[in-house]
């Protein structure tokens, strides 16, 4: 059936080539890095596709580029089967629960409306919810309130039930990730087998890497209990499986988490670690390279579009740490420690 899979995303190939076309050079990363201030950052960037997003001093600009993410996605999104369409849209809600996790987040520290509004990402209009409102909320729980009576309000009132027994924002995260990757799940496990397999690996990569950072931040930053730290992780697994969840949770330090990891691929990316920054760079890292190898043998498949979506959110990633690294003066070795996808590791 591969003419089938050729003929339905032939389109989306062709797209996905004008899009890849955009992605930044070798050396224009050498150039980003190279540069002493953002003025000659500005000057790279505006020979890039990210031209039309470039102001004139670095926070719009950075605040900007972030928001061009979305836009590939909904390109995306109408050029696929009704199917794949409601996966790829299941995948960009990660935008929107980026957004409520901000706004969230700054209630509850008690940021200004205007600090919180230019956190927020520019969303696609099928996204809206009431963000006005939702600003001028006094803290948390009004703004729960006025979530819960939106289309949301089945994610909402799950995440209100785990903050209120757990009224820490690391716990209103949490409760958010668990609700959101179920469902994208779902979305996957609701496609033709074709296009399911293409995604499936990058899905269960993602949700690794999710489980793995909640389960350190836990155990090791915040102390939390085996059986709480548990409960508290995403409810599907990826490579990692639930039991080996289990028997990693109740682990003491990240070298005895590492070494309990039980798939040997993952174990051994991680395996000279010595912080949870450095597990997280290579996660990114390692999902990265799985991307660009998607990219490469999947074409003509829904998986060739998904890996595009994560090489995007990766250069993103990676180009904000290039520009605000070299806002703070850090030196372009340090900097390049940070990126995970600008060349192969």
């Amino acid at each position: 059936m591969a003419w089938l899979a050729y003929g339905t995303y032939a389109f989306v190939h062709a797209r996905l080539g004008a899009l890849k076309a955009e992605l930044l050079a070798e050396r224009q990363w050498e150039q980003l890095l190279a540069a002493r201030a953002f003025l000659e950052q500005q000057r790279v960037l505006e020979a890039t596709s990210y031209a039309p997003w470039v102001a004139a001093t670095l926070e719009p600009t950075l605040q900007s580029i972030k928001n061009a993410l979305h836009r590939p996605a909904r390109k995306i999104e109408r050029s696929v089967p009704r199917l794949p369409a409601r996966f790829i849209r299941m995948w960009s809600q990660r935008d929107l629960l980026r957004n409520i996790k901000t706004l969230l987040k700054g209630k509850a520290l008690g940021r200004s409306e205007a600090t919180i509004r230019g956190e927020l990402l520019e969303l696609d209009p099928a996204y809206a919810l009431p963000w006005e409102p939702l600003l001028r909320c006094p803290n948390v729980e009004a703004a729960l309130d006025l979530l819960e009576a939106t289309d949301l309000r089945h994610w909402i009132r799950a995440a209100r039930r785990i903050y209120q027994r757990d009224p820490t924002l690391f716990g209103l995260d949490a409760a958010l990730d668990r609700l959101y990757y179920p469902e994208l799940w779902r979305q996957l496990q609701r496609l033709d087998r074709p296009d399911r397999l293409a995604v499936e690996e990058l899905v269960s990569s993602e949700i690794d890497q999710a489980n793995l950072l909640w389960l350190l931040r836990y155990r090791l930053n915040y102390r939390l209990s085996a059986p709480e730290t548990y409960y508290l992780l995403i409810p599907v697994t990826g490579w990692i499986t639930s039991e080996q969840l289990k028997v990693l949770v109740r682990r003491e330090s990240l070298p005895a988490i590492i070494a309990g990891i039980g798939v040997e691929a993952i174990r051994a990316l991680l395996e000279h670690c010595q912080s949870l920054w450095e597990v997280e760079v290579e996660l990114w890292r390692w999902r990265a390279r799985q991307a660009r190898q998607m990219f490469r043998r999947g074409a003509f498949t829904l998986g060739e579009a998904l890996a595009f979506l994560v090489l995007k959110d990766v250069e993103v990633r990676d180009l904000s740490a290039v520009l605000e690294g070299t806002r703070l003066g850090a030196a372009p070795r340090d900097i390049a420690e940070q990126l995970v996808g600008v060349w192969p590791h």
